[in-house]
């Protein structure tokens, strides 16, 4: 090319954080066919996190980067797993949130228990699932990578 974008390039959209807010942001905006979104995430994917978590565990090494509050899905990862709300569980929200988390691999199950349970290893699949969707639809996801200060430039972040 010219070296520069076309005129009906799709805007790009950074979200720093692939935690739940992070991920289904990245998702609606990708599946909008809009956007770009590109997710920056401090830590790493899902299958790389469980490594640095099994290590912090077995034999207490600790990776600042890769643990249990940072990385793929967020400090819920590898919690109980309980999916809580405080709006309503048959809100239309909760219940679009529920039927994704279905789609991509959770137990058709929490869209009708009354305190639905996700477990762990559910989490992987189901991460892993919307993480290669979300590149399916163009969206980038870029771990090991720390937001820690942005420009600004006649109005635009650099």
């Amino acid at each position: 090319g010219n070296g520069k974008e076309e005129s009906n390039a799709k805007p790009k959209i950074i979200i720093v954080g692939a935690g739940p807010a992070g991920l289904f942001c990245a998702l609606s905006l990708a599946s909008s066919g809009m956007f770009t979104p590109i997710l920056l995430e401090r830590g790493q994917p899902v299958e790389a996190r469980g490594k640095s978590i099994g290590a912090l565990i077995h034999r207490r090494e600790v990776d600042p980067e890769s643990n249990f509050s940072f990385g793929e899905g967020g400090a819920g990862t590898w919690s109980d797993g309980k999916l809580t709300t405080r709006i309503g569980r048959n809100s239309g929200p909760v219940r679009s949130v529920l039927e994704t988390l279905v789609k991509y691999g959770a137990p058709e199950r929490i869209l009708v228990e009354g305190s639905p349970h996700l477990g762990t290893d559910n989490l992987v699949k189901l991460l892993r699932n919307m993480r290669e969707d979300l590149r399916a639809m163009g969206g980038e996801i870029h771990f090991g990578t720390r937001a820690s200060k942005y420009h600004i430039v006649d109005g635009v972040i650099q």
